[in-house]
């Protein structure tokens, strides 16, 4: 009998650990988004290393179309420069096959067509706030930094940098957040899930990712831009979040616009496998600016000109002051004297012209100044004496 009882118990007590622990795992679940998951298994796959030799694709021609150091999957898409879209088929070692996918007739859209999220109206840009973080905190310019990775105080918060300070000048308001995520392993993605989702908290408009690539060859991205040389910008998509297609929408919107308005800034877009916390925002994307053995003062040229084209991509009128800075009070002088002489210029080009000579308009002049004038000085003089003696009569 108490054989029986002991053994009930156990059996009871192993059926409530059996439950607690399905509770857990439940609980875990929950408390963990899809999107989450999804950024814990494929992250990893962006290594952004010299470590490995980077991937390239080829169209079935067998025509080189783009390099980069992260892990390509078939399934991946790229949005070329000429805006020709592939389809990764097949990747066999490091070389991807890509299938054409037809041309995107991209051209600046209404940013109201992008997301749910209303455009700005014309002059709120002082309300626009774009937000930028670095997951990959360590990644450095070789040239410049002397290393490509440096922990807690990579190159690219400089980038960074240079990229918020040439955002403000454009009067966006903008967060920098140079919050360290290392190390650089699958992890990073969501230690700075923890970062983006605190940025979120104060509203942008939008959220920038800031990377650099990893490839060996420097001239992939080295482009003289407007006179400047500069690198190009890679805009990456995650294709695992369910915002992918508005991101996309977005990213299409940055190539068209930034194209448009400093030709060559942004060498293509890349639809990658995994979600780079890009379910946190419907204008979310990450930006590869050069790789880590162009210099950093290229990237640094390349970041101030992707800076420029914000204001087409959101839709508004730039609002920065001149080089010189606000206007000065010589220069307020200097515009009213051009625009005195241009009045001069009217009225003797209108006397000429009503006259028919210019005797007669000279004539027309003088009888202005010594009748017409006296006249009209004269006759401010009578006004004058009747109001006071109106005032006078009151008394």
């Amino acid at each position: 009998m108490l054989t029986h009882l002991i053994w009930e118990v156990k059996k009871k007590m192993k059926n409530r650990l059996f439950i607690y622990l399905l509770g857990s795992c439940l609980l875990l679940v929950v408390n963990f988004s899809v999107s989450g998951v999804q950024a814990s298994l494929f992250e990893e796959l962006d290594f952004h290393s010299s470590a490995q030799e980077p991937y390239e694709i080829y169209n079935e021609e067998d025509e080189l179309l783009s390099i980069m150091a992260r892990v390509i999957q078939v399934g991946d898409e790229l949005i070329a420069f000429d805006n020709k879209h592939y389809r990764v088929t097949k990747v066999e070692g490091r070389k991807a096959i890509a299938t054409y996918d037809g041309k995107h007739d991209i051209e600046p859209l209404q940013l109201s067509m992008v997301s749910s999220i209303p455009v700005q109206e014309e002059g709120d840009i002082n309300d626009i706030v774009i937000a930028i973080y670095h997951t990959h905190s360590a990644e450095s310019y070789v040239p410049s930094d002397g290393a490509e990775s440096i922990p807690g105080d990579g190159g690219i918060f400089d980038v960074g940098d240079v990229f918020a300070e040439a955002l403000e000048g454009q009067n966006f308001t903008v967060i920098h957040d140079v919050t360290a995520h290392e190390p650089h392993d699958s992890q990073a993605y969501n230690r700075s899930r923890r970062t983006a989702v605190d940025i979120l908290r104060q509203e942008p408009s939008v959220l920038i990712d800031v990377h650099r690539d990893g490839i060996p060859d420097p001239e992939y991205y080295r482009e003289e831009i407007d006179g400047e040389l500069a690198t190009q910008i890679r805009l990456v998509v995650g294709r695992q979040n369910q915002n992918m297609e508005s991101n996309l929408e977005f990213a299409k919107h940055i190539k068209a616009a930034g194209n448009e308005v400093h030709q060559g800034i942004v060498r293509e877009i890349f639809i990658a496998q995994g979600n780079y916390n890009q379910d946190l925002a419907p204008r979310a994307v990450l930006i590869e600016v050069g790789t880590h053995t162009n210099t950093k003062e290229e990237a640094q040229v390349g970041a101030k000109l992707f800076a420029e084209i914000m204001p087409a991509v959101m839709g508004v009128t730039p609002g920065a002051p001149s080089a010189g800075g606000p206007p000065t009070q010589g220069s307020d002088w200097s515009t009213i004297g051009w625009i005195l002489a241009l009045t001069v210029i009217g009225i003797v080009a209108f006397l000429v012209i009503s006259t028919g000579s210019w005797e007669g308009a000279l004539n027309k002049g003088k009888q202005f100044v010594t009748k017409e004038w006296a006249n009209y000085m004269g006759g401010i003089r009578r006004n004058r004496l009747k109001d006071n003696g109106k005032d006078d009569n009151k008394e």
